[in-house]
């Protein structure tokens, strides 16, 4: 153990000077735990999405995927979106539906299923799928 001198005020008014024992092991450097952060560049893959950079949005959800084993639900599911508005729109089903399944308590992601249904013109399954989303969260509705 070390000792640390610190500089404390007695009640006369006068400076007097205090050691404490201090442990060595406090002033090793710790090593810092990697754990992995599935979303770490969402806010970058909403920043360009919300400026329609769509090119950039697309390169940041490739690495963002590659990273996360294809894991990162947002990603996903800004893909997903991105797909539709460039008229691909079963391929934006097939990335809602993964969306559904990394998040089956999400109506949102519900939602979004139903609606590329109905844009593909599968309007009965769109509408079970939007019933579904009801279940799930009957104060939205």
């Amino acid at each position: 153990m070390a000792l640390t001198v610190v500089p404390s005020f007695s009640v006369s008014g006068v400076w007097k000077r205090t050691q404490f024992p201090v442990s060595t092991e406090s002033q090793k450097p710790r090593q810092k735990k990697e754990f992995p952060i599935l979303e770490k560049q969402n806010w970058l893959i909403h920043l360009h999405y919300i400026r329609k950079d769509y090119e950039a949005c697309k390169a940041v959800i490739k690495e963002q995927l590659q990273e996360t084993q294809g894991l990162c639900e947002y990603a996903i599911y800004v893909q997903a979106l991105i797909f539709r508005l460039e008229g691909n729109i079963q391929e934006s089903l097939e990335l809602f539906q993964t969306c559904a399944v990394l998040s089956p308590q999400s109506a949102d992601n519900l939602k979004q299923v139903a609606r590329s249904l109905f844009l593909l013109g599968k309007h009965k399954a769109a509408i079970e799928v939007y019933n579904e989303a009801a279940k799930l969260n009957q104060k939205d509705w």
